[in-house]
């Protein structure tokens, strides 16, 4: 079996002369490597961002530590309500643990309120301070 030899650089395909053949053997030469050499990254499909959870704040901390996971989603969800309503919200778990959300006014020119949430587990009160800003989409809790 024969292998097939490329031109040197300068020779043309086929023995015969002009400066298209050398050119063409060029960009033979050169196509395998073009891939392993490419700087850019792979094209990324554009996924959608799913929304950022509300943050714990209080119930994260000291006064929901007795909570099971199930008693914190819904403190948590009923305490960012709160904030971003700027009214009284209260909730109630799945285990006997209860609470409520105070939110305060909104601080002028700062964007932000502070809140207190009171929980009531085995019917002990525990209560936490916070603070929530503005963010571009609505209320964050901060604290």
């Amino acid at each position: 079996m024969r292998s097939a030899r490329l031109p040197a650089r300068g020779q043309s395909l086929g023995g015969g002369g002009g400066i298209f053949p050398s050119v063409m053997a060029s960009l033979l030469l050169a196509l395998p490597l073009a891939a392993c050499n490419s700087s850019a990254p792979p094209p990324v499909a554009a996924v959608a961002a799913a929304p950022e959870p509300p943050a714990p704040g209080v119930v994260g901390g000291g006064v929901g530590r007795e909570l099971d996971e199930k008693d914190k989603a819904v403190a948590i969800a009923a305490q960012q309500e709160a904030v971003s309503s700027g009214s009284v919200k209260s909730w109630k778990g799945g285990h006997g643990a209860y609470g409520f959300i105070t939110p305060g006014p909104e601080t002028a020119g700062a964007g932000c309120r502070d809140y207190t949430h009171k929980i009531f587990i085995n019917g002990r009160p525990q209560e936490g301070k916070g603070q929530a800003c503005k963010s571009g989409d609505g209320w964050r809790v901060t604290s």
